[in-house]
């Protein structure tokens, strides 16, 4: 059976892969909010879609074993 391309399009946005970069460098929710000039809140909620993102695409991975 032959396997299609997985995604057309990319499993995070460009601004979900700053943040995911910046937190894995240890920053802190406030430090990325200010590197970024965005809210503390905003962070969070990038940092949610980033793990629902990664949780479904494990998911999906699965599935298709």
């Amino acid at each position: 059976m032959k396997e299609k391309a997985y995604q057309s399009k990319p499993l995070l946005t460009k601004r979900e892969r700053e943040v995911f970069e910046l937190l894995v460098q240890d920053k802190t929710t406030k430090e990325i909010a200010g590197e970024l000039f965005i809210s503390e809140k905003t962070v969070r909620n990038h940092i949610s879609n980033v793990m629902c993102s990664v949780c479904k695409d494990i998911g999906d991975r699965n599935l298709m074993r």
